[in-house]
């Protein structure tokens, strides 16, 4: 038996892509495809009376945000930890109190390995189910226009990356 597949993440990812994800006026992320999504894991996890979905989604879009990461800083010439400075940073500049949540996920799967980014979001799954929903966000969302960013500024289609990820993805299923 294997975990459950890796759709989920990739049905998400797809969702990332779509520009109306990405609505800032948006009156609730349940307005937004990404948030539905999530939203959907969640009550499917609520109705089964545990988390498995959505810690599953969460660990799955994670890794794609960390692989997404060490491609894009590569294509910038940049150092990953330096790219992630970046985010921080304008973030920061952004006032964005939340987005430096899902940019420490990555940080800590760069430097400490995947445990420790899965850590954060375990401990942040633990603490507050809006906080957790808000963190997936960030992490699809940061997919989605890191993948729409390979494509427009460095060639690479679309569809293209997303069957990388997949590929990436369906390599991590291991038996239960």
């Amino acid at each position: 038996m294997t975990l459950p597949s890796h759709e989920p993440v990739m049905e998400l990812l797809r969702a990332a892509i779509d520009p109306v994800s990405h609505r800032t006026a948006a009156s609730s992320p349940a307005d937004l495809p990404t948030g539905r999504l999530i939203a959907a894991t969640a009550y499917a996890d609520a109705d089964d009376t545990g988390m498995t979905r959505l810690s599953l989604l969460g660990a799955g879009t994670a890794m794609a945000a960390f692989g997404l990461t060490l491609e894009i800083a590569a294509r910038n010439e940049q150092d990953p930890g330096a790219f992630l400075d970046s985010l921080a940073e304008a973030s920061q500049t952004r006032g964005d109190r939340e987005f430096p949540l899902a940019v420490d996920v990555i940080r800590r799967m760069l430097s400490d390995g995947f445990a420790d980014g899965a850590e954060i979001l375990g401990t942040t799954f633990a603490r507050s189910e809006q906080e957790s929903l808000t963190l997936l966000l960030h992490l699809a969302n940061y997919c989605g226009t890191t993948i729409q960013l390979l494509e427009t500024r460095f060639g690479t289609p679309m569809e293209d990356t997303l069957q990388d990820l997949s590929n990436a993805l369906q390599d991590t299923d291991t038996p239960a």
